[in-house]
């Protein structure tokens, strides 16, 4: 069986996108410009982005919901040792730690040191930062693929 040859792009009267061609040049992006690390508008790209952001943001809502309803204390003063959660927000997900270290970033819970790992760390106390209902109200997607995750305001 053969395939058929995709055919060469001409582009400026040179060969594009080769970069074994003698005549490639690595393309220079400008890093400060609007459209820098961004989908295409309106590419299958944006579309998939737009909503990974949204279920970014939907994770975050849920984890901070499962800590408020498995955590000792009263709003806002709620914790969670990191082995209960574990094991309770396992039954719905692998990514525990990466959704933990996006709500730290976004001022929603806190725990101590850069990562949790599981067993070493099971002690370890995560604290919600906020009562649940105003991170249910303030969390939202920004529409932005890149920085998916906005906090509004009261």
């Amino acid at each position: 069986m053969t395939y058929p040859r995709r055919p060469i792009i001409l582009k400026h009267g040179r060969k594009y996108g080769n970069p074994f061609s003698k005549t490639y040049q690595v393309p220079k992006f400008d890093k400060n410009a609007a459209d820098y690390a961004r989908p295409e508008p309106g590419s299958k790209t944006e579309a998939r982005a737009k909503k990974a952001g949204v279920y970014m943001t939907r994770e975050i809502v849920f984890l901070c919901d499962l800590i408020s309803q498995y955590a000792d204390g009263e709003p806002p003063n709620q914790y969670i040792k990191f082995g209960p959660l574990f094991y309770s927000y396992s039954l719905y997900s692998s990514q525990l730690v990466g959704m933990l270290v996006r709500a730290r970033k976004y001022g929603l819970v806190d725990f101590e040191g850069e990562m949790l790992y599981q067993g070493q760390d099971d002690d370890k106390i995560i604290r919600l930062l906020k009562p649940i209902e105003e991170i249910r109200r303030i969390v939202r997607f920004s529409g932005d693929p890149v920085h998916c995750v906005t906090i509004a305001d009261a």
